[in-house]
């Protein structure tokens, strides 16, 4: 628990200090040792930790967080996936990309690729619902609400990054 809290801390701290209105978190990492598991590669529960570290710069740094508590809303993941194409082993640096990329009737879709280079490593999807005081918003609601923070995905082909 510790060292999750230790990993959050930064890119958090960063986000609030540069609410600069961004629609991709890009956070350059390495696999650290305590990430490891018995097959010396970052083990998988740490991939959806540290997609979550994407997720919150990019909700905090785009001033989603701030707007979405100002009306009363919390975002909670509904649903989530992660895609394991290659490895990633301890040391090695890579790039997280994570980004809004749509709705899906009322969740909002957050992309986030683990690259190496222009390699996909990873990739996840999480799906999340809001709430407010009345409940679960509609899907009407969720787009208005979401609108303004959904951008591009990333164009990805055959586990490559493109463009």
């Amino acid at each position: 628990m510790l060292g999750y809290l230790a990993r959050m801390v930064p890119p958090l701290l960063r986000s609030r200090l540069t609410v600069d209105g961004r629609r991709v978190s890009r956070i350059e990492r390495r696999v650290h040792l305590s990430e490891i598991d018995l097959n010396r590669h970052m083990n998988q529960a740490t991939y959806a930790q540290v997609m979550e570290i994407g997720r919150m710069d990019l909700v905090m740094g785009s001033g989603a967080w701030a707007d979405l508590e100002g009306q009363g809303l919390r975002a909670v993941v509904a649903e989530q996936r992660i895609i394991y194409r290659r490895e990633l082993k301890p040391g090695q640096r890579y790039l997280m990309d994570t980004r809004a990329t749509g709705m899906d009737g009322r969740l909002l879709v957050f992309e986030t690729h683990l690259l190496v280079g222009d390699r996909v490593h990873a990739k996840g999807i999480a799906k999340l619902i809001f709430i407010g005081e009345g409940g679960v918003l509609s899907a009407e609601d969720s787009a208005a609400a979401c609108e303004a923070y959904v951008t591009d995905a990333l164009v990805v082909q055959d586990w490559r990054v493109v463009g």
